[in-house]
């Protein structure tokens, strides 16, 4: 478990990464840790995420943008296609329009092309973590809890292992826990 920011980061119970959205400083941190909770996404590349990515039901994750530098594509869940939808209409009020499918879900202040930082998505994952009394949550507990859950509910390794990109089941293991 992480502690002062050290170690690896704790997978969140189903009751825990609801406290923690319920508690979200905003519908883009809710929607941001659920997107990254249902497609085991790190948090570069759920950034870089722009809204023609989460077209046609799936979550399209481009080479450009992740570790291995292959692209990934996820199937989006019923919880996490409405949190988008919702989403969608939350950032189109705030903007002034609707989204453009090269504009990003999650921009920085004053932009609705540039991302927002990591560390503008981590200070906000900290303090409300600190506010609810959550110990050891990172933005990575969120791809943790994904991998955890999928193999919990028994889903094989290898799909697991496509779902996240990991390149060996080696590395993959490091996510898991043994129940």
């Amino acid at each position: 478990m992480k502690v002062h920011r050290n170690g690896k980061a704790a997978a969140l119970t189903p009751e825990q990464f609801d406290e923690l959205v319920t508690a979200a400083p905003s519908q883009r941190y809710a929607s941001l840790w659920t997107l990254q909770r249902f497609t085991a996404s790190r948090i570069g590349e759920a950034l870089a995420l722009n809204w023609g990515d989460v077209a046609g039901g799936k979550v399209t994750f481009r080479r450009s943008t992740t570790k291995t530098k292959a692209t990934r594509q996820v199937p989006q869940s019923q919880k996490l296609k409405q949190v988008l939808a919702d989403y969608r209409q939350q950032w189109a009020a705030e903007h002034g329009h609707d989204p453009a499918t090269d504009e990003v879900l999650f921009p920085a202040a004053g932009s609705t092309t540039s991302p927002q930082s990591r560390q503008a998505a981590d200070k906000a994952l900290r303090a409300t973590c600190k506010r609810i009394g959550l110990e050891g949550v990172s933005l990575h507990s969120f791809r943790r809890t994904a991998a955890q859950d999928a193999v919990d509910r028994g889903l094989p390794l290898h799909v697991v292992q496509k779902m996240t990109g990991h390149k060996s089941l080696g590395s993959l293991g490091e996510y898991l826990q043994a129940s």
